[in-house]
């Protein structure tokens, strides 16, 4: 049987990020060969919200978020300190420091990144939300089966395609992605730090006390409660909740038209219900607004993934979100499974009532 606490992690530059109940560890392999490791308390911005039942799945995913971001930026600052430190010593200068270069950057350098950041979840939003609502509005004419206004009562079966085709479209997006990015040898260090936190926490949840080498990499390097296939699920339930979400807008599509003025219904906006389907300026804000939902729905069936495993009946759904983890992850070595197994073991430390674990270090490097 599974232990009861859920530990999960993400991989980083050179390093895992592990978090426990109530703190996360991040450690990093540094350049002189040592395991650096560093933790904070996690505090969720939402206390309340997080404890309600298909509500909770997109704050906490929110903060995982933010937990994340946090890691990311921990990692890329030391690596970017070890590149530094080496090129300054190389040619003889003093290294000036990523923290050295904050302290500078103007107030003018902090908007920037805030628009940066705002432009790439709005690309985000468009790429994986709008284009693919976009190609299923046109996919019965592109396939040459004439557009749903030919359909005197469209069924759920109907609206099912055209959602279903839309998720194809998401999934394709997501699966070129990451197959285009998988290309970068950093990237590819990135999918074995993230093999390293699978494998490491496998290991604990087959048996907690062993953690040697040899069983720790016995392990495989999938896991169901990986974000992969949270993006997955995310995908397949999005199929059949937009698919209701149409159904409905479709019903009642006579009632909301008959409320719209004339300038509305005969304007660049147009019905709320047009050849069977929601209008574009419903479909695709519904898209959008039903996020949280959508997250609410596929975290209760993730988070029942780690108590149901063995079900027959979860378990083809699971293992299918699995099979996308074969593009996130890689076989790491063992001096990347030390680095997961450093920063799991701290956060088991202050989590669990065990004796404060001791990190594996090269002989010629400094103790953390």
């Amino acid at each position: 049987m599974a232990p009861a606490i859920p530990y999960g992690g993400q991989a980083c530059i050179e390093g895992v990020m592990m978090k426990g109940l109530k703190h996360a560890a991040l450690a990093v392999r540094r350049s002189d060969g040592r395991i650096e490791v560093i933790h904070r308390e996690v505090v969720s911005r939402f206390p309340a919200l997080t404890r309600m039942p298909f509500v909770r799945g997109f704050f906490i995913l929110w903060d995982m978020m933010t937990l994340g971001t946090w890691a990311l930026k921990e990692s890329s600052r030391r690596f970017e300190e070890d590149v530094i430190a080496a090129e300054a010593e190389a040619k003889g200068e003093q290294p000036v420091t990523p923290a050295a270069e904050e302290d500078r950057k103007s107030n003018s350098g902090l908007i920037l990144e805030l628009i940066t950041m705002a432009l790439g979840f709005m690309i985000a939003i468009f790429i994986f939300k709008v284009l693919p609502a976009i190609a299923a509005t046109y996919t019965f004419e592109w396939i040459g089966w004439g557009s749903l206004k030919s359909m005197e009562n469209p069924t759920m079966l109907h609206q099912f395609i055209a959602n279903l085709v839309e998720g194809l479209v998401k999934m394709g997006i997501f699966v070129a992605y990451i197959s285009l990015v998988a290309r970068f040898k950093e990237i590819r260090r990135v999918f074995e730090y993230h093999g390293a936190e699978h494998i490491v926490i496998n290991a604990y949840e087959d048996d907690m006390n062993n953690q040697k080498m040899e069983f720790i990499q016995s392990h495989s390097v999938a896991h169901p409660r990986c974000g992969t296939s949270f993006i997955v699920i995310l995908i397949l339930v999005g199929v059949i909740l937009y698919t209701l979400l149409d159904y409905l807008f479709v019903q009642n599509g006579a009632a909301i038209n008959s409320v719209l003025p004339e300038w509305w219904l005969n304007g660049k906006l147009g019905p709320a219900v047009h050849d069977n389907i929601p209008g574009w300026w419903i479909r695709w804000p519904l898209r959008i607004l039903a996020i949280p939902l959508l997250a609410g729905i596929s975290y209760e069936f993730i988070r029942a993934a780690f108590r149901y495993y063995g079900n027959p009946l979860l378990r083809p759904l699971l293992r299918f979100g699995m099979l996308f983890q074969a593009l996130t992850t890689r076989r790491p070595s063992d001096e990347q499974v030390e680095v997961s197994l450093a920063s799991f073991n701290r956060v088991r430390y202050l989590t669990e009532d065990i004796p404060e674990p001791e990190i594996r270090q090269p002989a010629s490097s400094a103790s953390s």
